[in-house]
């Protein structure tokens, strides 16, 4: 078997946490008086981080940083109440398992909210969930992404990297690793498509790079 180490992005690969997310950042930005906004407008501006999410919704507010620390504290206490698992991508976490193919979770979500998720959603199917932290460079930076290989012992022609957005296909280029992207998440298919055609529409067609056809 060609994939030996599967890593995953987290929202809008393995986990809708759109709905969560938008509520958590309409709480933060009603506090200053700002506008809500739609799941639509928080697909868009998620994918580096709840940050440049939150300068994107808020028109780059001069109190960012307050703003920031308001969503924390929300999110913190609700990130699993609306948030779901995408049809058929815990199937594809126990065929790896069945293959004893290595899987993870390498995400630019806050590490601790991450893990929590992951556990609470998925139990124990996942060997490790790694997200950000203070001095961990977040993706695309590929090197904490590539310590994470070397760490298995593994080739880069052995890892497949599965994610949903520009950022995912950035960080696998960045890498130089296999790279399946999925249309289902926060990027559409025109989109995705224009930077690469490692694209799948359904989470079990993931199978088909794993080895069941």
């Amino acid at each position: 078997m060609k994939y030996k180490l599967v890593i995953f992005d987290l929202d809008g690969t393995i986990l809708n946490t759109l709905e969560d997310l938008r509520e958590a950042c309409n709480y933060a930005l009603k506090k200053y008086n700002l506008l809500p906004i739609t799941l639509e407008q928080t697909k868009s501006y998620i994918g580096n981080g709840i940050r440049n999410l939150l300068l994107l919704a808020s028109n780059n507010h001069s109190q960012i940083d307050e703003i920031l620390d308001d969503f924390k504290s929300y999110y913190s206490a609700h990130y699993n109440i609306f948030t779901t698992q995408y049809e058929g991508i815990e199937e594809v976490f126990k065929f790896c398992k069945r293959k004893n193919i290595h899987i993870g979770v390498l995400t630019n979500k806050v590490e601790d909210i991450a893990r929590k998720l992951v556990e609470e959603q998925f139990s124990n199917l996942m060997e490790f969930v790694y997200g950000e932290v203070i001095g961990r460079p977040r993706k695309p930076d590929a090197s904490f992404l590539l310590t994470v290989i070397e760490q298995y012992g593994y080739k880069k022609e052995e890892v497949l990297y599965i994610g949903d957005s520009e950022v995912d296909v950035k960080t696998c280029f960045n890498a130089g690793i296999d790279g399946i992207f999925v249309t289902y998440g926060f990027r559409s298919k025109e989109v995705l498509s224009k930077l690469t055609s490692k694209i799948v529409d359904t989470s079990l067609e993931l199978l088909n790079f794993l080895g069941e056809n």
